[in-house]
């Protein structure tokens, strides 16, 4: 009757071989899991940009009139200044009303 026999143990050379071509393996998929995620990105991307149409705003119908600045009776915008003359100066503007 034949016993059963026992494999070698490695030597250092072939348990370094092994250790290298899992590390190959290991970088060689993760490469390609990184690829596949890049491609997978960009078409969610189109797909989200593309998806739907943008829609322009739309504009004022009259210019706006933002902080520092004040509109005449006329329509035209004009800059307040500061001071104790802008006072006098923003009373006219404004009709009486500061």
């Amino acid at each position: 009757m034949g016993g059963s026999v026992k494999a070698p143990e490695p030597t250092a050379e072939q348990t370094a071989m092994e250790k290298r071509q899992r590390m190959q393996l290991q970088e060689e998929t993760a490469a390609s899991e990184r690829r596949l995620k890049a491609i997978a990105r960009k078409k969610v991307g189109k797909a989200s940009l593309l998806g739907m149409p943008l829609q322009q705003a739309d504009a004022p119908e009259a210019p706006t009139v933002t902080a520092g600045y004040t509109q005449t009776s006329g329509g035209r915008v004009k800059k307040l200044t500061k001071g104790l003359f802008s006072k006098i100066a923003n009373k006219s503007i404004l009709g009486g009303r500061i």
